[in-house]
């Protein structure tokens, strides 16, 4: 039976979506490209992530590889973090569970500077038992160290544990250790889905 939900925030909770940020701030066409490659695509990204690199250094780095966007990359990450708006529908799911009495936790690939930013803007955070972010403890998913952190961490059986996320990597990884599963895709899917695994 499960007793412990577990949700990832980008594209579950909250919105990432790269392409319509840059769109609002006016940028199209191959520079809305290359300026999503050059910052969202990159291994800095993925180290701001695990917490080995600050934000500062990240966009510098972005600049010297990038002379001629210099100015863009330093408007576009200037509030990045706006990007990172509420899916409402999610959350009412959210709501839902935690009336029912789950165990919900918070496992998630994170900056440390935009966990802080979303953090103190949502109460959602309230429903949860317990979070992992990656950039608080240098790891990331789909690695498996993180995902038995998180069980270590706050004393879960794996087969008790519900794992959503919108990544299929990041889904295999927590089969591996033993996690039951759902792929987000949208929260209709999530919300049919749930109804299933919580039957049991």
């Amino acid at each position: 039976m499960i007793r412990n939900i577990i949700f990832d925030l980008g594209n579950v909770l909250l919105n990432f979506d790269p392409d319509s940020y840059l769109k609002k701030l006016g940028y199209s066409g191959e520079i809305k490209d290359r300026l999503k490659a050059e910052i969202f695509e990159t291994e800095e990204w993925l180290m701001l992530d695990r917490g080995t690199i600050t934000q500062e250094q990240a966009v510098e780095k972005w600049q010297q590889r990038n002379l001629e966007l210099e100015e863009e990359i330093a408007d576009v990450m200037s509030e990045w973090e706006k990007m990172l708006t509420l899916k409402e529908d999610s959350l009412e799911i959210l709501k839902n569970l935690a009336a029912r009495d789950f165990n919900l936790y918070i496992l998630s690939n994170f900056h440390q500077q935009a966990f802080e930013h979303v953090s103190s803007k949502y109460d959602f955070f309230n429903y949860f038992d317990g979070r992992v972010i990656s950039a608080d403890i240098g790891m990331i998913k789909p690695e498996l160290e993180i995902y038995q952190h998180l069980l270590d961490k706050f004393n879960l059986k794996a087969e008790a544990t519900l794992f959503i996320d919108d990544s299929q990597p990041n889904i295999k990884a927590a089969l591996k250790k033993g996690i039951r599963v759902i792929h987000f895709t949208d929260a209709a899917s999530l919300g049919a889905e749930l109804k299933l695994y919580l039957r049991e």
